[in-house]
């Protein structure tokens, strides 16, 4: 006799999120449940059995062997846990540290990781802000928690570090240990900018994967030689002008000169029009040196035409990627193409110390000037960006909306829900 109960008595009962179960399987189980052997199965109860008994019983040890911890942004003993797991990760994403999620935190919300260590010896980080939607003007009826999630300002996802044969395995435990916590935490809504590098992140199966404009990612992994010749013309000429006009570049990877960066970065910003949120003060970039910068994870580049700054750019490092983050260039200076010399010469910097990735970002809109610009440095470069939008409570998702829409309503606002914006409640 075959008993249930002697296979794996510990493992029955648990309700894990197992997306590669077959209804056929469910049943047959069900069936094996009720009489608690599998003497009396069908030849085909037993086949769907066998196929889903393994995924099942796995997956559930996983997640019971497995260890979850959630750290508070906000709360400093869980910070500094926090950069010692983020120093401890071979990826070591600079959007994943506490620092940089305090200094780009948007306004009432709070930064967090969750970390999973699961039994193969394989981790998943994940850094993300929440917030509270109890105290929205238009939440009301309900005493149960309930909270929105958005990865930081760049690049996010669960990161997966491991082998790749335990990949899948792992990514369906985390999303089933991760599902279990954000129900009992009232996650309604998540909103993911995916990392490029799809390899890097955990599968997830949830929400809507859409695709947004491509990205430029200038590959180090080349010779000198090569990279130059793959310019686009437009390049190497513009190089050599600034070359001529007697540029100079300036690595500054404790932010010597703050100051001239701040007057370049914040004249580039309120040329361009750029929302309140991207006017950092001093303060904040500070508090990035003496947190991401302490460790490795940033770095300034200049040029001056003589003493003076002209263009700009602080780099974010990891340590096969180097990400274009923020800067600037005097708009008078334009015609001495400093900013072409200054990623040229990041470019070389970067090949020559072994990193493999230049990320230069998008445009603001697909194929416009700025992403054209940067396609010019890497014409082979082009990544697509996803983002994925997930409903965790699609009937609390709904009915939230709806209450925005009558609250709206009766305050006269002409107000609905704009298909570009996730979630459609705080468009």
């Amino acid at each position: 006799m075959h008993n249930l109960m002697d296979i794996d008595n510990a493992r029955i009962g648990q309700q894990p999120q197992l997306p590669h179960f077959t209804l056929e399987g469910v049943d047959a189980f069900a069936r094996v449940l009720k009489t608690g052997n599998l003497n009396h199965m069908t030849a085909e109860d037993f086949l769907q059995f066998r196929n889903n008994y393994a995924v099942f019983t796995g997956c559930v040890h996983d997640v019971a062997q497995s260890k979850f911890r959630w750290l508070d942004g906000d709360d400093e003993r869980d910070f500094e846990t926090w950069c010692q797991i983020w120093e401890s990760t071979t990826s070591r994403r600079p959007h994943d540290h506490p620092g940089f999620l305090r200094v780009m935190k948007p306004a009432g919300f709070t930064p967090a990781m969750v970390v999973f260590d699961h039994p193969s010896g394989a981790r998943v980080i994940y850094s993300f802000y929440w917030k509270s939607l109890n105290d929205l003007p238009f939440f009301s009826g309900s005493d149960d928690p309930a909270i929105h999630m958005v990865s930081p300002y760049g690049y996010g996802g669960p990161l997966y570090e491991g082998s790749t044969i335990n990949r899948v395995a792992v990514s369906e435990a985390f999303e089933a240990r991760f599902g279990d916590e954000l129900h009992r935490r009232g996650a309604l809504s998540e909103f993911v900018r995916e990392d490029l590098f799809e390899d890097r992140l955990v599968i997830r199966t949830q929400g809507q994967r859409i695709e947004q404009q491509s990205n430029v990612v200038v590959n180090l992994d080349r010779g000198p030689g090569q990279i130059w010749r793959d310019y686009l013309p437009k390049v190497r000429k513009n190089v050599n002008r600034a070359r001529q006009n007697g540029l100079r570049v300036v690595f500054d990877p404790h932010g010597s000169y703050l100051d001239q960066f701040l007057g370049v970065y914040h004249d580039t910003m309120a040329r361009t029009g750029a929302t309140e949120s991207f006017f950092l003060g001093k303060d904040k970039f500070e508090l990035l040196g003496q947190t991401l910068g302490a460790v490795g994870g940033l770095s300034y580049v200049h040029v001056f035409d003589g003493e003076k700054m002209i263009s700009t750019e602080l780099l974010l490092l990891s340590p096969d990627t180097i990400y274009s983050f923020l800067g600037g260039t005097l708009s008078s200076c334009f015609e001495k193409r400093p900013n072409d010399l200054l990623k040229h010469e990041v470019i070389e910097w970067g090949a020559a110390r072994g990193f493999k990735h230049y990320v230069l970002g998008g445009g603001i809109s697909a194929g416009d000037g700025i992403f054209t610009y940067k396609r010019a440095f890497d014409p082979s470069g082009i990544h697509p960006f996803f983002v994925r939008r997930i409903q965790h409570s699609p009937e609390r998702y709904d009915q939230l909306t709806w209450k925005r829409m009558r609250y709206e309503h009766a305050k006269k606002n002409n107000w609905k829900p704009r298909e570009d914006f996730f979630p459609a409640y705080l468009a």
